[in-house]
C-alpha cells in the first residue's frame, strides 16, 4: 500500500487524449469568444438595440443559468450510462453548440422592437443552455481520466493553454472576417471550425475512474448540503463571483478599440493585450506549479491585475503604446485566474470526496460554470445600465466626452473593487493546498487509509 503522497504516480492518459482535450477547448473557445466579446457590440452597434435592453437580455439569460447549471450538475452526477458518465453530454454539445452559435448571429434585419428582443432572448437562451451541456462535463471529465493530481493539472492546463492560443488567433481574425464576410457568414464559418475541433475528444478520451454514483446530487437540497460540507468550494467561488462580477473589462475590449484607439481596426490590438498574457500564463503556470503552490500563484496574479488596473486608469488612453503595454501587464494577472479556475474546482472535488464521501464532479463543475455565467451576467447588466447612464449610442460614429470618460472608468476602475474584496477573503479563509489535495486523492481512490491520510496532511480539515 502506498503511504506517501509525494510518491511518483504513473500517468494514465495518452498523448492523443491530452491533445484532443486541448482541441476541444480551442473549438469551445471559438464559440465562447465570439459570444462573450462580440455579441454585445453586434446587438448595440449593428442591430442598434439599446444598451439597457441588451443588459436585461443577458441578465435574464443568466437567471435561467441559476436554474439550469445546478440542475444539470445534479443530472450529470446521477447519470452513469454504459457509454460514459460525461462523454454522452459532450456528444450532444458537439453538434448543438455550433448550431446555436449560428442562430444567435442570424437575427433577421427586418426585426424591430419587441420582435427583435424576443429573437435575441430565445436564441441566446438556447445557446446558453447548450453551452452548459458542453461546459460542465468537459471540466469534470478530467477528474476521471486520471487520479494523478499533477497529470490532472497538466490536462486542465493544456485545455486552458489551448483556449488561450485560440483567443489569440481569434483576436487577430474575428473582426477582419466579420468586416469582410458579415456577421452571419463569419458565425457559420467559426461554427464549422468549432465542430471539427470538438469532435476528436468524443473518439479518444477515456473515462477510467468512474466512481459509484451513491447518493450524491439527487436534488437541489443535496447541492446546498454538498456546499455546506465543501467550504473551500464555497469560499473560492464566492470570492471569484465578487471579483468577476466587477470585471467589466472583459465585455468592453471591442468598445475601447473602436472608440478610444482609432476605430474597429484597433479591436484586434486590444484583444491581443488580453489573450497573449493568457497564453503565456497557461504555458508557465503548470511549470511554476511544480515548484510553487497554485494558491500563491493565484494571489500574485490577482494582485498584479489590481495594481495595473490602477496604473492604467491614471495613465489614460491618449498614448496607444502606453495603453497596450499597461493592459498587457494587467492581463497577466487575469490570465492566472483564467488558467487556474478549473484546477481549483478539481481540488475541491477531492476535498469534498474526502470530507463527505460524495464525489460530486457534476455539481462542483456546474457551480464553476454557474459562477462564471452569473458573474458575466451581472457584469453585462452593470455595463448595460452604466452605458445607458453615460449616454452611449451605438448608432453614432463617435461618442461624446462624458461617454468616453464613463467608458474608461468602466474599463479600468470598476474591476479594482472586486479584486480588493476577493484577495483578502482568499488569504483569510482558503486553506486548501496542493500537497494535501494529493493525499486526499490517494485516500479517495483507496490507496491509503484515512489514518494514513490524516497523519500526512499538513493541517486538520
Amino acid at each position: 500500500m502506498q503511504t506517501q503522497a509525494n510518491s511518483k504516480l504513473a500517468y494514465h492518459t495518452s498523448l492523443l487524449e491530452r491533445g484532443s482535450y486541448g482541441l476541444y477547448f480551442i473549438g469551445q473557445n471559438i464559440v465562447y469568444v465570439l459570444v462573450s466579446q462580440y455579441l454585445m457590440m453586434y446587438y448595440t452597434d449593428y442591430k442598434f438595440m439599446t444598451p439597457a435592453a441588451v443588459g436585461v437580455i443577458l441578465l435574464l439569460a443568466r437567471v435561467w443559468d441559476a436554474v439550469n447549471d445546478p440542475l444539470f450538475g445534479v443530472i450529470v452526477d446521477k447519470t452513469n450510462m454504459k457509454s460514459g458518465k460525461f462523454k454522452p453530454w459532450i456528444r450532444i454539445s458537439t453538434i448543438g453548440v455550433p448550431l446555436a452559435l449560428i442562430a444567435v448571429f442570424a437575427m433577421p434585419d427586418g426585426l424591430t422592437g419587441a420582435a427583435q428582443i424576443s429573437y435575441a432572448c430565445v436564441t441566446y437562451l438556447l445557446y446558453d443552455t447548450l453551452y452548459t451541456i458542453c461546459d460542465v462535463p468537459i471540466f469534470a471529465l478530467a477528474t476521471i481520466m486520471t487520479t494523478n493530481i499533477k497529470e490532472r493539472t497538466l490536462i486542465i492546463g493544456i485545455g486552458r493553454m489551448a483556449a488561450a492560443f485560440s483567443m489569440l488567433a481569434l483576436s487577430v481574425a474575428v473582426m477582419p472576417i466579420i468586416l469582410a464576410a458579415g456577421w452571419l457568414t463569419a458565425a457559420a464559418l467559426f461554427a464549422i471550425v468549432a465542430f471539427a475541433l470538438i469532435l476528436p475528444i468524443n473518439i479518444f478520451a477515456k473515462e477510467r475512474f468512474r466512481a459509484d454514483i451513491g447518493d450524491a446530487g439527487t436534488s437541489l437540497k443535496d447541492i446546498a448540503s454538498y456546499l455546506k460540507g465543501n467550504k473551500y468550494l464555497l469560499i473560492f467561488y464566492v470570492s471569484m463571483i465578487v471579483c468577476s462580477m466587477t470585471n467589466t473589462s472583459m465585455s468592453m475590449n471591442s468598445y475601447i478599440g473602436k472608440y478610444m484607439l482609432g476605430g474597429p481596426q484597433m479591436i484586434p490590438a486590444v484583444m491581443i493585450t488580453m489573450t497573449l498574457p493568457m497564453i503565456v500564463d497557461s504555458f508557465l503556470i503548470p511549470i511554476i506549479n511544480s515548484k510553487v503552490g497554485k494558491f500563491q500563484i493565484l494571489i500574485v496574479g490577482l494582485s498584479i491585475q489590481l495594481l495595473f488596473s490602477a496604473i492604467g486608469f491614471f495613465a489614460g488612453y491618449t498614448s496607444v503604446p502606453v495603453f497596450l503595454i499597461i493592459n498587457t501587464l494587467r492581463n497577466f494577472g487575469f490570465g492566472a485566474f483564467f488558467a487556474m479556475s478549473g484546477m481549483f474546482a478539481a481540488d475541491c472535488v477531492e476535498y469534498g470526496n474526502y470530507k463527505t464521501g460524495k464525489r460530486a464532479e457534476g455539481i462542483t463543475f456546474s457551480i464553476q460554470t454557474f459562477a462564471s455565467k452569473l458573474t458575466s451576467a451581472f457584469s453585462a447588466g452593470i455595463i448595460g445600465t452604466l452605458m445607458a447612464t453615460i449616454g452611449y449610442n451605438g448608432a453614432l460614429p463617435q461618442q461624446g466626452p462624458q461617454t468616453m470618460d464613463g467608458l474608461w472608468k468602466m474599463y479600468m476602475l470598476i474591476p479594482i473593487l472586486g479584486l480588493a474584496i476577493a484577495i483578502p477573503v482568499l488569504l483569510a479563509f482558503y486553506k486548501l493546498r496542493d500537497k494535501d489535495v494529493q493525499i486526499m486523492a490517494l485516500f479517495n481512490q483507496k490507496h491509503i487509509t484515512r489514518e494514513d491520510a490524516q497523519s500526512q496532511l499538513s493541517r486538520e480539515y
